[in-house]
C-alpha cells in the first residue's frame, strides 16, 4: 500500500507538469489501482511505471530528432540567407559599375553632341565665308595683308628708331649727370677757397688796428716796470734773510729739498693723470670702434641667416648622378638607386625660408615692375651661382638685356592668354627675336608651375616658386637632368665639369585653368642666354645689373670680421695701456703724498727766519713770473711796432685773393646750375622718348595682330571651298561619331535597367530568405524547449525509480529488523523476565507483581526506578552485565544488588497466574537493588516488567511511525 501511494503521488506530479497526461494516458491509471489486493496492485504499478519510462524516453528521442532536423533546417535557411545577401551585394556592385558606364556613355554622347554643334557652327561660318569669297573680296583681302605687312614694317622701323632714340638719350642723361656731379665738386672747392681767403683778410686787418698796437705797447711798459719793482723787492727781502740765514741754513735746505720732492711728485701726478685720462679716452674710443665692428658683423650674420641657400652635400655624388643620366644608349638607364636617393635627399634638404618683409609686398604677377623683375632675377641668380660655385662652374650674370627678355616673355604669355602646362614657344621665340637673340624655338626658358586658388600674390610667394623651381630642376625632377643642364650652362651630353657663363634673369606669370572650378596656376620662368645666341648686340644689352649676392655678403662679413678682430686687438692693447696708466697714477699719488708729508715735517721745525724766508721766496717767485710776462709783452710790442707798409701790402693782397676766389665761386655756381638745368631737360626728353618707345612697341604688337587677322581672313577666302568641304566632313564625322555613342548609351541604359531588376530580385530573395530563417529559428527554439521538457520528464521518472528503490531497501531493512526483533522477543520471552506492554512477566508468562514499565524503565510500586535492571531492545529485563534474569536467578540478581528477597509467591487473579516477591530491606550493601523507600512495601516484579514492556511497545510504535 505504501508503494501504491508513493507511485500515485509521483504520477500526479508528472501530470501536473503537463507531459504524461497529453502523451501517455496510461500513466493516469495509478490513481485507480484496486486497494484490496496488494500484490496485484503492485504489479500493475510496476507495469505502469515501465510504460511511463519507455514513453518518456521515446519522447526525448523524438524531441532530439525534431531538434536535430530543426537545426539542419535553420542552418540551411541561414546559408540561403547569406547566399541571398551575397547575391544582393553582387547585384548592387554590378548596378554601381553599370551606372558608371552609363555616366561615361552619357558624357561621350554629350561630348559628341557638342562636337556636332561645334561642327555645325563651323560649317555655317565656312559657308558664309564661301559666299564672300569673290575675286573682289579676295583681292581686297590681299591688299589688306600687304597694307598690314607694310604697317608692321613701318611700326617696327618706328619702334626701332624710338628705341635707338631712348638709348641715345639715356647716354645723354648719363653725361649730363656726370657734368652735374663735376660742377658740384667745383663749387665746393671754390667755396673752400673763399673761406680761406676771408680768414687771411681778417688776420691782416687785425694786424693793422692801431688800438691793438697801443694796448700792446702799454702792456709791455707796465710789465717792464713791474719787473724792476720786483727786483727791488727781492733785494730788500734778501737783506732781511741774510740776518737769519746762519741760524736756519740747515733747516732751509731741508725745506727746499722737501719742496723740490713735492714739486717733482706733483708734476709726476699731473702728468700721469693726464696720461691716464688719455688712455681712458683711447680705451673708450677703441671700445666704440669694436662695438661698431661687432654691430656690422651681427648685421651681416643676420642678413646671411635670412638668405636662402642651396647646398650640395656631396659634390662628387652630384656630378656622378648628373653624368650617369647622360651615359648609355638611353638617357637615365644608368641612373642608380644611389643617384636617385642622393638627388631626392638634395631636394628634401633644401627648403625655402620665408621672408616677413616680402610677405607684406603684394605684386601683380602678370605685370611686374622693372624693379620687381630685377629683384627676382638677382635673387634667382644668387641661388644659381651658389650651386655653380660649389660645382666649379662659371657664374651667371644678370644684365639689362636679360631683364628685358624676361619681361617680354612674361608679356607674351599674358597677351597669348596662355593656359597650358607647357611653354609658350611662340611667345618665347617672338621675345627672342625682338631682343636680337636666336629665335625659332625655346632655347632660353625653364619653368616651374605652382597651383593655387587665388590670384593674390606677394613677393615672398614668387621667391618661393623660383627657389623651388631651381632646387627641383637642379635635383633632376621628373627623372631627367635637361633642366639642370640648361641652368648650369652645360650642353646636353657634356660632362658637368664644363659650363658656360650665361646672361640670366627670372620672371613670373599667372594663368587660369577652367575645370569644375577656377584653378589659378602660377609659373616661374628662368632665362639663360648664351653669348653665342646673340644675333643683334644692339638689341641685347650685356650691361651687368649691380646687386649684392650671398657671396658678396660673405666677403663683406669676412672683411667685417677682420675689422672686428683688429678692433678687438686694439681694444685689448688700449685696455692694457689704461690699466698701466692707472697703476702709474696710483703710484705717483702715493709718492706725492709721501713728499707732502716730508715737507710738512720740515716746515714744522721751529725756525727764526721763517717769515723772512717766506717773504724772499714770495718776491722771488713773483719776479720769475713777472719776468716771463715781461718777455712776452716785449715780443708783442716789437711785433706791433713793425713796418706798416708791409702790413698794408699783405692786406691788399689778401683782399685781391678774396675777390678772385669769390668770382670763381660765382662762376662755379652758375656752371652747376646750368648743368642741373641741362640734366632736368635731358631727363624730360628721355621720359618722353621712353613713352614714345612704349607706344611704338604697342603699335608693333597691334600691327602684328592686325596682320595675323588679315592673313587668316585671306586664307579663309582663298580656301573657302576647301574649308566648307572640311567643315562638312567634320560635321559628317561628328554626326557619324554621335550615332555609335548614342547606341552605346541606349545599350548601357538597358543593361542598367536589367541589372536594377536583378538587384530588386536579389533584394526580394533576401527578404524571403530572412523570413524563412526567422521561421526556422523559431521552430528550432520550440524544438529545443520540447527536448528540454522531455528530458525533465524522463529525469523525473529516473528520480522516482531511484526513490522507490531507496524505499524498498528501507522497507526490507525494516522487515528484517522486525523479524529479528520478533525472534529476539520470542527468545527473551522464553529465557526469562521480559516486558509485555507496561507489565513485566517471567519466562512462563506470569506477571511480576509490584513492577511496571514506564518510559522504558522498570518502576516499583512506590514509583521508583528499580536499580540495577534495564530493558534491552528485545524487551528482556537484564542486569548490569546484560544477562537476562529469570525465575531461577532473580534472587541471585537481587542478592547481587544487596537486597533481601522474600519468597516468591504465586497467585491467580481472574484466571491468570501472578508471581510475587516480597523484598525485605537490609542494610545498604554493594550491588544491592535500589531501595523503594519503604521497608515493608511489596513490589511486584510483574508490575515492573509490565511498565518496561509498555515502554518497549512505545519504542516499536515510534519506529513504525517513522518508517511509515
Amino acid at each position: 500500500m505504501k508503494k501504491k501511494v508513493l507511485t500515485t503521488t509521483i504520477a500526479t506530479g508528472l501530470m501536473a507538469a503537463g507531459v504524461l497526461t497529453t502523451q501517455n494516458p496510461a500513466s493516469a491509471k495509478a490513481d485507480t489501482v484496486p486497494t484490496g489486493d496488494n500484490a496485484t496492485s503492485t504489479n500493475e504499478v510496476a507495469t505502469q511505471e515501465s510504460d511511463a519510462k519507455t514513453i518518456a524516453q521515446d519522447n526525448v528521442n523524438t524531441a532530439q530528432t525534431n531538434l536535430d532536423k530543426s537545426k539542419a533546417d535553420t542552418q540551411n535557411a541561414s546559408d540561403s540567407l547569406q547566399q541571398a545577401k551575397v547575391n544582393e551585394t553582387t547585384a548592387q556592385k554590378a548596378v554601381d559599375e553599370q551606372t558608371g558606364k552609363v555616366s561615361d556613355a552619357q558624357n561621350n554622347v554629350d561630348k559628341a553632341q557638342a562636337d556636332v554643334t561645334t561642327a555645325q557652327n563651323g560649317l555655317t561660318v565656312a559657308q558664309e565665308n564661301a559666299k564672300n569669297a569673290t575675286e573682289t573680296n579676295i583681292q581686297a583681302a590681299k591688299d589688306n595683308v600687304a597694307t598690314q605687312e607694310q604697317n608692321v614694317a613701318t611700326a617696327q622701323d618706328q619702334a626701332k628708331q624710338a628705341n635707338d632714340g631712348v638709348a641715345e638719350q639715356t647716354n645723354k642723361v648719363t653725361d649730363a649727370q656726370k657734368a652735374v656731379n663735376d660742377a658740384q665738386k667745383d663749387t665746393s672747392a671754390a667755396q673752400n677757397n673763399v673761406n680761406a681767403a676771408q680768414k687771411t683778410v681778417d688776420d691782416a686787418k687785425a694786424a693793422m688796428d692801431p688800438a691793438n698796437v697801443q694796448a700792446t705797447v702799454d702792456a709791455a711798459n707796465k710789465a717792464e716796470a713791474q719787473v724792476n719793482q720786483d727786483k727791488q723787492n727781492v733785494a730788500t727781502a734778501q737783506n732781511n734773510l741774510d740776518n737769519a740765514k746762519a741760524a736756519d741754513a740747515t733747516r732751509q735746505t731741508n725745506i727746499d729739498n722737501a719742496q723740490k720732492a713735492v714739486n717733482t711728485a706733483q708734476a709726476n701726478v699731473d702728468f700721469s693723470t693726464k696720461q691716464a685720462q688719455e688712455m681712458k679716452d683711447q680705451f673708450n674710443k677703441y671700445q666704440g670702434i669694436k662695438d661698431a665692428a661687432q654691430k656690422e658683423v651681427d648685421g651681416l650674420n643676420d642678413k646671411l641667416s635670412n638668405v636662402n641657400t642651396i647646398t650640395i652635400s656631396d659634390v662628387e655624388a652630384y656630378k656622378k648622378a648628373f653624368n650617369d643620366w647622360y651615359t648609355g644608349s638611353k638617357r637615365g638607364e644608368n641612373w642608380t638607386e644611389e643617384d636617385k636617393n642622393f638627388l631626392n635627399d638634395f631636394m628634401n634638404s633644401n627648403t625655402y625660408k620665408g621672408n616677413a618683409a616680402d610677405k607684406n609686398i603684394t605684386v601683380d604677377i602678370n605685370h611686374l615692375t622693372a624693379d620687381q623683375i630685377k629683384e627676382l632675377s638677382l635673387f634667382s641668380a644668387d641661388l644659381l651661382n651658389q650651386v655653380r660655385n660649389q660645382l666649379g662652374l662659371p657664374k651667371v650674370i644678370v644684365t639689362e638685356g636679360s631683364l628685358k627678355l624676361a619681361k617680354d616673355v612674361t608679356d607674351n604669355y599674358v597677351s597669348d592668354n596662355w593656359d597650358k602646362f607647357d611653354h609658350d614657344v611662340d611667345g618665347i621665340s617672338r621675345a627672342a627675336a625682338e631682343n636680337g637673340l636666336l629665335s625659332g624655338g625655346n632655347f632660353y626658358e625653364d619653368a616651374i608651375f605652382s597651383s593655387d586658388f587665388s590670384e593674390a600674390s606677394t613677393m615672398d610667394d614668387l621667391k618661393s616658386i623660383l627657389y623651388t623651381g631651381i632646387v627641383t630642376m637642379i635635383g633632376g625632377s621628373g627623372d631627367e637632368m635637361l633642366h639642370a643642364a640648361g641652368l648650369l650652362g652645360v650642353d646636353f651630353g657634356d660632362d658637368i665639369s664644363t659650363g658656360k657663363e650665361q646672361y640670366f634673369s627670372a620672371g613670373t606669370s599667372i594663368f587660369p585653368i577652367k575645370e569644375d572650378q577656377m584653378w589659378i596656376t602660377k609659373m616661374g620662368h628662368f632665362f639663360n642666354v648664351s653669348k653665342d645666341y646673340i644675333r643683334d648686340s644692339a638689341k641685347f644689352s650685356t650691361t651687368e645689373v649691380p646687386g649684392t649676392s650671398t657671396e658678396d655678403l660673405v666677403t663683406q662679413l669676412n672683411t667685417a670680421k677682420a675689422k672686428l678682430a683688429s678692433a678687438t686687438d686694439a681694444l685689448n692693447k688700449a685696455k692694457d695701456a689704461d690699466t698701466q696708466a692707472q697703476q702709474i697714477l696710483a703710484k705717483n699719488k702715493v709718492e706725492l703724498t709721501t713728499a707732502q708729508d716730508n715737507l710738512t715735517k720740515a716746515q714744522n721745525v721751529p725756525v727764526q727766519t721763517e717769515i723772512a724766508q717766506k717773504a724772499l721766496t714770495d718776491v722771488q717767485n713773483k719776479l720769475a713770473a713777472d719776468t716771463k710776462i715781461n718777455e712776452d709783452a716785449q715780443a708783442k710790442k716789437e711785433a706791433a711796432l713793425g713796418d706798416e707798409a708791409a702790413k698794408q701790402k699783405v692786406l691788399d693782397q689778401a683782399n685781391a685773393n678774396l675777390a678772385t676766389a669769390q668770382k670763381a665761386l660765382t662762376d662755379a655756381q652758375a656752371k652747376q646750375k646750368a648743368a642741373e638745368n641741362n640734366l632736368s631737360a635731358e631727363k624730360a626728353k628721355l621720359a618722353s622718348l621712353q613713352q614714345v618707345s612704349n607706344e611704338k612697341t604697342q603699335d608693333v604688337k597691334a600691327a602684328q595682330v592686325a596682320l595675323d587677322d588679315a592673313k587668316n581672313k585671306l586664307a579663309a577666302l582663298e580656301n573657302a571651298p576647301l574649308l566648307v568641304k572640311a567643315a562638312e566632313d567634320k560635321l559628317a564625322a561628328a554626326q557619324k561619331a554621335l550615332d555609335p555613342v548614342e547606341n552605346v548609351l541606349v545599350s548601357e541604359k538597358a543593361k542598367l535597367s536589367a541589372l536594377k531588376q536583378d538587384l530588386a530580385d536579389a533584394q526580394a530573395d533576401v527578404t524571403t530568405a530572412q523570413k524563412n530563417y526567422d521561421e526556422k529559428l523559431a521552430i528550432q527554439t520550440k524544438a529545443q524547449t520540447d527536448l528540454d521538457n522531455a528530458k525533465k520528464v524522463l529525469q523525473a521518472i529516473y528520480d522516482r525509480e531511484a526513490l522507490e528503490a531507496q524505499i524498498a531497501a528501507q522497507e526490507k531493512a525494516r522487515e528484517e529488523a522486525e523479524k529479528k526483533a520478533a525472534e529476539e522477543k520470542a527468545q527473551a520471552e522464553k529465557n526469562g523476565y521480559h516486558v509485555d506492554g507496561n507489565k513485566v512477566v517471567d519466562e512462563n508468562g506470569n506477571q511480576v507483581s509490584n513492577w511496571t514499565v514506564k518510559n522504558g524503565q522498570i518502576i516499583d510500586n512506590k514509583g521508583k526506578v528499580v536499580s540495577g535492571l534495564t530493558i534491552n531492545k528485545a524487551g528482556a529485563v537484564v542486569n548490569k552485565t546484560g544477562q537476562q534474569i529469570n525465575s531461577k536467578n532473580v534472587v541471585d540478581n537481587l542478592q547481587a544488588n544487596k537486597r533481601t528477597q522474600a519468597p516468591v509467591v504465586q497467585s491467580k487473579v481472574a484466571g491468570k497466574t501472578y508471581v510475587s516477591t516480597v523484598v525485605v530491606p537490609e542494610k545498604a550493601k554493594a550491588n544491592a537493588l535500589p531501595q523503594t523507600g519503604e521497608k515493608e512495601s511489596k513490589t511486584t516484579l510483574v508490575g515492573a516488567i509490565l511498565v518496561g514492556l509498555g515502554s518497549l511497545v512505545g519504542l516499536f510504535g515510534l519506529g513504525r511511525k517513522k518508517e511509515y
